[in-house]
């Protein structure tokens, strides 16, 4: 009982007096009133870290299930490769987006409504939404943002990471263009 008296006391001397203004609001809008809008090479960066991670995600989500459903070894072969690009390269852009204050994104509505569909299908259905929705087309969005931001980027740390990744998206989406003939290669817009 006396451990709990002296408990509550020390918590009753922790808390602010009456009337006096607690300090969180303050900040806030102290904090408020010095921000400054990014410069836009630092929303460029934010903004391609953000769909970068969302992405891959996306593709490293897919590519467990495309492991799990497909018969085709060209597709499991591709799910294998782009599972081991993710386990290499989250680490980096983790790194990445925790330099700036960012987590990793949740998955999009988009990126969700094909996943679903991917667990519903099986054969050569499933085999050809997950090679045009998941590999050709989200990897098309990947290389053009990543060519974009290789030349307008300045952070030297993230224009080295991109630089490195670029040669890899570029084989998988050539992998996946031989993996099912007649692929989706659209020509599809940076985000």
């Amino acid at each position: 009982m006396a451990n709990w008296v002296l408990v509550a006391a020390a918590a009753l001397a922790a808390l602010p007096a009456a009337g006096t203004p607690a300090s969180a609001p303050a900040y806030a809008a102290s904090a408020a009133a010095d921000a400054r809008p990014l410069p836009p090479a630092q929303r460029l960066e934010r903004r391609f870290l953000q769909i970068s991670a969302s992405n891959m995600r996306y593709q490293a989500e897919a590519a467990h299930i495309a492991l799990a459903r497909s018969n085709n070894p060209a597709v499991k072969d591709l799910a294998n490769s782009l599972i081991a690009r993710q386990q290499t390269a989250q680490p980096e852009l983790l790194r990445l987006l925790h330099k700036r204050g960012m987590a990793m994104p949740l998955a999009t509505n988009e990126h969700a409504k094909v996943l679903k569909q991917l667990a519903r299908l099986n054969g050569a259905k499933f085999d050809r939404l997950y090679v045009d929705e998941v590999v050709i087309k989200s990897y098309q969005v990947d290389i053009t943002n990543y060519e974009r931001v290789a030349l307008q980027a300045e952070d030297p740390v993230l224009k080295a990471w991109v630089e490195r990744q670029l040669p890899m998206l570029r084989f998988h989406f050539d992998k996946a263009g031989k993996a099912l003939p007649n692929a989706a290669l659209k020509p599809q817009r940076a985000v």
